[in-house]
């Protein structure tokens, strides 16, 4: 049996009668501290979902950047330029941005079947679509690029197939647990799935699907259980991640640990100060859910009822945040008083209130689906309708707990699109300060870092529009916000807050992140302006020395009052568009 290699830093400790095996760290690390990088020396494995595949490349997993349309984009979905992909000429699926990782991508798992799997299925796709609609050439066919036309194989199928070509790969995922026959008793559905997708790897490698067919279901078994989602709706990032080393470190709903993905490689970061030979816990799913929704996911996928302490005592996110050790590191964020976050403005726990406990339950699922409908009109009943069902959560102040947030969030998108850019600044506003410090107390967490992003490009396209936008008065909410903007310095509120994104976001995720790019070339627009001397001077002090009495004071009026200001017009934005 081949051992299991982790990286520098960590160790694997004795396996525990309900933990089984974990890993523990050789040295001690502090908060936003890269613990480990998993990378390729270490057998894994990264491939981009089905719908991103033509604007992914297979091998670095760089995604195609438009050139064109940015300004029409949501802030949160506007990137750089530069990426391009090519599809490989023999399977017509993969794609690639460069020679070398096709070349890469051919000798790690592409020339050794994968191409030839991918081939015949988008063969077998044109056979059948070509029985199915005999009007259309099979010469249109070829040269369609419709989901009708060419197969492509369901993410989960393509990660095992990559799986089965490499007996390295191979040989590491066996030595992991795939709860087969939980799944087989317990989801018949979810088993027959993982049947099927087996025998569509088989089929396409062209092997024989009786001899192999055990093999490749308790791989894929072992593949849902173990694997990561890479998924970034905001940038576009997408795929399965499953590297056998990382998949021994343990769930927790109070992590001290978390992973984000870089490329193919997956890096471990400290939110908390971790001691050297304590055990490193991530947590598997969204930990800021209540603890029904959160028992309810790792039950479903992972076979196993989460005991940590915030589950055994049912913390909610508020007393969750309380327990973070380190929340003097808000010092330098949106959110310095600390009094505030260790005694929040609510009028009651979550825990302490069963009835409201159920009534999360209950709307949960509905104010969590996708907005849907083909107007605005429609798009704003439906947001009205979950807005008047969390009426509970909004009358006992918790903005932080779920779904109100996400309702929240939606409400932000549905203006942004709209370009109603001064609605969607004071709900982003209203989040930074009432919901993602609670959800996430470290400064450094990227569901803040982002946050903050779009507050700096939303108050970029509204200083733009600020003069205009108060031409007819202030008659409407959106024209009081303006008006209120008009008596800001948002350059430098801007400015200010582009700092703190950019001091955080090698934390957050890595300098390699487009945020951090992107917030780098707004920062160098907005301090080569004409005539700020100035004010890049007293910023730069600032962030030399936050903690200084006149530094503060400086931040206070120029940041602090100024967003406490914009985010007091959110529930007035939602109630005149939503309804109370």
């Amino acid at each position: 049996m081949t051992s299991i290699t982790l990286p520098p830093g960590l160790t694997l400790a004795s396996p525990s009668p309900t933990r089984g095996r974990s890993v523990v760290v050789t040295r001690s690390f502090h908060p936003g501290d890269l613990i480990a990088e998993f990378t390729d020396s270490i057998p894994s494995v990264a491939v981009p979902d089905a719908p991103h595949l033509p604007q992914t490349c297979s091998y670095c997993l760089a995604v195609v950047t438009p050139d064109s349309d940015q300004d029409l984009q949501p802030p949160s979905k506007q990137v750089s330029v530069g990426v391009r992909v090519r599809a490989c000429t023999g399977c017509r699926t993969s794609h690639y941005c460069s020679a070398a990782c096709q070349k890469s991508d051919w000798g790690l798992a592409h020339g050794k079947g994968e191409c030839k799997a991918f081939k015949r299925a988008r063969v077998q796709a044109l056979s059948e679509a070509q029985s199915q609609s005999r009007s259309q050439s099979k010469s249109n066919l070829e040269s369609s690029d419709s989901p009708d036309a060419i197969r492509t194989l369901p993410t989960p199928t393509r990660t095992l197939i990559q799986i089965l070509v490499r007996p390295a790969m191979l040989a590491a995922v066996d030595q992991l647990e795939g709860h087969a026959d939980a799944l087989h008793e317990g989801d018949p559905e979810t088993w027959a799935d993982v049947e099927m997708q087996a025998q569509a790897a088989l089929h396409f490698l062209g092997r024989d699907v009786k001899d192999g067919l055990a093999e490749a279901v308790g791989v894929s078994c072992k593949l849902r259980v173990n694997s990561f989602n890479r998924m970034d709706a905001d940038l576009e990032q997408s795929g399965i991640y499953i590297n056998p080393a990382l998949a021994m470190v343990n769930h927790s709903c109070i992590p001290n640990a978390f992973v984000k993905f870089v490329g193919r490689k997956a890096v471990l970061r400290a939110y908390r100060d971790i001691k050297k030979g304590e055990e490193v816990e991530i947590s598997y799913i969204d930990s800021t859910l209540h603890r029904s929704q959160r028992q309810k996911a790792l039950q479903a996928q992972y076979h196993f009822e989460c005991i940590c302490p915030r589950c055994r005592d049912d913390l909610d996110v508020y007393q969750a945040c309380q327990m973070y050790p380190h929340l003097e590191l808000n010092s330098f964020s949106l959110v310095p008083d600390l009094d505030k976050l260790r005694h929040p403005p609510i009028k009651q726990f979550l825990h302490s209130n069963k009835s409201l406990q159920q009534n999360v339950d209950q709307i949960y699922s509905t104010c969590t689906e996708p907005v849907r409908g083909s107007s605005w009109e429609e798009k704003s009943k439906e947001l009205g309708r979950r807005w008047k069902m969390c009426s509970k959560l909004r009358e006992a102040k918790l903005y932080a707990i779920e779904p109100l947030t996400h309702v929240l969030v939606e409400a932000d998108v549905y203006f942004g699109v709209r370009g109603e850019f001064a609605s969607g600044l004071a709900i982003a506003c209203f989040l930074a300060l009432n919901s993602d410090p609670y959800k996430g107390p470290m400064p450094f967490i990227e569901p803040r870092v982002k946050r903050m992003f779009l507050i700096a490009k939303l108050l970029a396209n509204t200083a733009s529009a600020t003069e205009s936008a108060l031409g007819g008065g202030c008659t409407t909410t959106e024209e009081r916000i303006y008006r209120a903007l008009s008596q800001i310095d948002q350059a430098t509120m801007c400015q200010i807050i582009l700092r703190i994104i950019i001091h955080y976001c090698p934390a957050a995720h890595s300098k390699d992140w487009q945020v951090y790019h992107q917030a780098k070339d707004l920062l160098d627009d907005l301090e080569s302006l004409p005539g700020r001397d100035t004010e890049n001077a007293v910023i730069d002090a600032f962030v030399r020395n936050h903690k200084g009495l006149e530094e503060r004071r400086f931040f206070e009026i120029s940041v602090l009052e100024p967003i406490q200001t914009i985010a007091g017009f959110a529930l007035e934005v939602m109630d005149t568009e939503f309804g109370t």
